[in-house]
């Protein structure tokens, strides 16, 4: 079986596959009878993974629902019965065992009944976010395969590689029915293609969490593919995601011109300086790639250029007005900073982007579009979604911490932290472009780049937990910038 299609010609691409780290984490989303159970399943085995039906956990609590007579749209009595649950999974002879405060109801939670109101049950924000939680502690103590219709969207953004299985309603439907004889239930071929399609539908539709394809997330389409085939398409698929992950070798300070090399001497002092952190610095280690931070605070690019320090050229886009003041604006042109007028589609600015990545250079681009209030990134504006689109370049997410105030030698209040992500590469593309408009397509990445900005911010604050400092700071400045976001972007046609 192929290996499904990736861009041989990305300058961040794969060198070779090598093992599979032990706390990988694969993501693998697809609607109903996509075959996401018996592929997750079969390729933790192959990869020495804990394999996590994530679904067994909506359908446990939809039978504990409807065993205490619950009425799965009460979202206030499912939290109880969440809450005060012991809900656990186990492998068992190729199938997962699942357990409610101790009770074995695998055989219980897979038939037509609980099926038909799963979605109902799963469709609530707040029992999801109680799921999700559950879900990532799993995740974070070991490696696991993980399946579901938004782990890659929502439960792990940052996953070490994401799959979409995808088939036709008729295929989905006949393996669906084939499930429910090989269990013994008698059903209607007709009823079950309803039950899929309706499913479909819901999972499409509702608010919380709806399913989607992950713009990064490589998609195969199994109608046709024998279950080997299928398997063999996904692990070969997950491992040359991993290898994309692996890091490019290092520029050297030699191959920096002379403007670079004073930046990057007089930024890095001022991050040993403020006692700044840097994590994952082997990620800035990339050519023609866009550098996509959070935004908090005016001492963001310092921060950024220090973190950034004896790397690869970067050249940044910074809103225009940051060239009509002396001071400023001198060191943005000292830097080769490309201008941005931030209310329209600047179409000159985005043409001068795209010519310096074709060159192989870096991208600094603040996707948010203007400062937010700390701890609460987004939203994400159209212009990152575009200009990937455009030039198919790699995105590095990056996440700042500490830049509100940052103290000579770091400080408890705020540390000063800068986070990067392995870079993020379009590989729907070319099924999201065939069922997405470009704008429509722009919001779905912004969407995955937003929770990708909050999975970071929860890994920092695992580190070094939120300070009341930094929640004050915050409310501080929330009446300023909500102000000058109304005057940017409201009623305006944004990027």
């Amino acid at each position: 079986m192929p290996v499904p299609d990736l861009d041989e010609s990305d300058p961040c691409g794969p060198q070779s596959y090598g093992p599979v780290p032990p706390d990988t984490v694969v993501a693998i989303d697809g609607p109903a009878g996509s075959g996401k159970s018996t592929t997750a399943r079969a390729l933790a085995d192959r990869l020495d993974l804990l394999y996590v039906d994530s679904g067994a956990m909506y359908r446990a609590l939809t039978w504990a629902a409807a065993a205490a007579g619950v009425d799965p749209h009460d979202e206030a009595s499912l939290l109880r019965l969440l809450d005060g649950a012991d809900l656990t999974l186990q492998s068992s002879r190729g199938e997962t065992a699942v357990f409610w405060n101790g009770r074995d109801i695998s055989a219980a939670v897979r038939t037509p009944e609980i099926e038909a109101d799963v979605s109902a049950v799963s469709a609530h924000a707040s029992v999801r976010e109680r799921m999700v939680a559950r879900q990532r502690a799993m995740g974070r103590r070991q490696g696991v395969v993980m399946e579901g219709r938004d782990i890659g969207t929502v439960v792990f953004p940052l996953a070490s590689a994401k799959i979409y299985l995808d088939a036709t309603l008729e295929a989905r439907a006949e393996r669906r029915l084939r499930q429910h004889r090989r269990r013994g239930l008698t059903v209607d071929r007709g009823e079950v293609l309803r039950e899929v399609e309706a499913r479909d539908r819901r999972d499409s539709e509702r608010t919380a969490s709806p399913l989607r394809i992950p713009p990064d997330a490589v998609v195969i389409d199994n109608s046709t593919l024998t279950l080997d085939d299928q398997l063999e398409a996904t692990e070969a698929a997950v491992r040359r995601l991993l290898a994309y992950r692996r890091p490019a070798a290092a520029g050297r300070d030699g191959e920096l011109s002379l403007r670079y090399r004073i930046a990057f001497a007089v930024f890095g002092s001022v991050g040993r300086f403020t006692g700044l952190r840097v994590i994952g610095r082997e990620h800035a280690n990339l050519h023609g790639c866009i550098l996509a931070p959070n935004h908090v605070s005016n001492w963001d690019p310092p921060a950024l250029g220090a973190a950034l320090s004896g790397k690869n050229h970067i050249r940044a886009i910074a809103k225009e007005e940051l060239f009509r003041l002396p001071p400023s604006a001198m060191l943005y042109r000292f830097l080769y900073a490309i201008p941005i007028k931030r209310n329209i589609y600047d179409t000159a600015a985005f043409d001068r982007a795209a010519q310096v990545l074709a060159e192989g250079q870096n991208l600094l681009f603040f996707p948010e579009g203007m400062r937010r209030v700390y701890g609460e990134p987004g939203p994400v504006r159209n212009g990152l979604g575009l200009l990937m689109q455009r030039t198919g370049a790699p995105a590095v997410p990056i996440f700042l911490r500490g830049t509100l105030a940052p103290q000579p030698g770091g400080g408890p209040r705020a540390p000063l932290e800068v986070s990067l992500a392995p870079p993020i590469r379009l590989h729907a593309l070319p099924v999201l472009g065939r069922r997405l408009e470009p704008r429509a397509l722009s919001r779905e990445i912004g969407r995955l780049f937003e929770a990708i900005y909050r999975e970071m911010q929860e890994r920092s604050a695992e580190r070094h937990p939120f300070t009341d400092w930094e929640r004050e700071a915050a409310e501080r400045v929330r009446a300023a910038i909500e102000r000058k976001e109304a005057r940017t972007f409201h009623n305006r046609r944004p990027l």
